[in-house]
């Protein structure tokens, strides 16, 4: 089945955009690979097309367009999206799909759902950890250089306007999902319900934390087992998931708020804050206040009933 990620950048360096998806990267580190002359290396196979703009100047040409609006000036400003179409490795093997045809595939769902924007469009065939499944990057200045007709998908004044910020919205991302599982089914490709919702959304940047630490946890427990002694943990978490799932613990037993707030405290050192209906939790470890919208699922009284 073919999913769909998002992640904005505040990054000012549309250059690094170009140089992670041309060349080969450490996918622990994040930093690109050189060969012993100290050159980067290519990756070994991929497509790239550009929407509005020449992909090999899509730095320089979103920077004229960024100060033709007088957007993206403040260090805070949103300056790209990036979104992932990866599709079932399964496809490669059962309905022929390469490279070139998700290249192609990509391209023009990039053109349906980002008109007007300068997009870089790549599709890299190795997968992650070279697991195979092709996958296709859409990076998009978050400036729209020209106006296109008003799509139904728009729901903000002035959203089909030249100079306007892309907002990745819940009906946006809905329309880009719905619209991924059209194709794929034109093509007959595996899919799934993208629609449905998950139980819990995480970030990317959590995604990344949990990886990164399950792989030193790993690293760590090899040495205890050769040790000839036994982990007393195999599963790393983070601070959001560990917060998680004490919540689930305490919210499973507990009949009342008063009583949740009691248990949250006592067997997890955990403090709930109640600010007018809305809930946040004092994390024990670096005292890190996180809130239901960071969690990314609803818990509180509205949890209990």
């Amino acid at each position: 089945m073919a999913i769909v990620k998002h992640i904005k950048s505040r990054n000012a360096n549309y250059s690094a955009a170009i140089n992670y998806l041309l060349f080969e990267h450490d996918e622990k580190t994040g930093k690109k690979i050189v060969d012993e002359s100290g050159r980067s290396i290519l990756r070994k196979e991929f497509y790239m097309d550009g929407l509005n703009c020449d992909p090999m100047s899509f730095d320089k040409e979103c920077e004229l367009t960024n100060a033709h609006f007088h957007k993206n000036k403040k260090r805070e400003d949103i300056k790209s999206h990036h979104y992932i179409i990866s599709y079932d490795p399964a496809d490669v093997t059962k309905n022929g799909l390469t490279g070139k045809r998700a290249q192609a595939i990509s391209l023009e769902l990039a053109k349906q759902m980002f008109p007007g924007y300068q997009a870089l469009v790549v599709t890299h065939t190795d997968g992650h950890n070279e697991s195979g499944n092709i996958h296709t990057h859409i990076v998009i200045n978050s400036v729209r250089k020209t106006a296109v007709e008003r799509q139904p998908y728009m729901d903000k004044p002035h959203e089909e306007a030249a100079g306007y910020k892309h907002r990745s919205t819940d009906k946006f991302m809905s329309t880009f999902k719905k619209t991924v599982m059209d194709r794929c089914q034109q093509e007959g490709l595996h899919q799934i319900d993208l629609l449905a919702p998950a139980e819990r959304k995480i970030t990317q940047k959590e995604y990344m934390a949990q990886k990164h630490g399950q792989q030193k946890l790993n690293e760590i427990n090899q040495k205890i087992i050769e040790d000839g002694l036994k982990p007393t943990s195999t599963v790393f978490l983070t601070q959001k998931e560990y917060l998680r799932n004490a919540i689930d613990e305490c919210a499973a037993t507990s009949n009342s708020f008063d009583e949740f707030q009691s248990k949250l405290l006592e067997q997890f050192q955990i403090s709930v804050i109640d600010h007018r209906g809305r809930y946040s939790y004092l994390h024990p470890d670096r005292q890190k206040r996180i809130t239901e919208r960071v969690l990314g699922t609803r818990y509180g009284k509205a949890y209990l009933e």
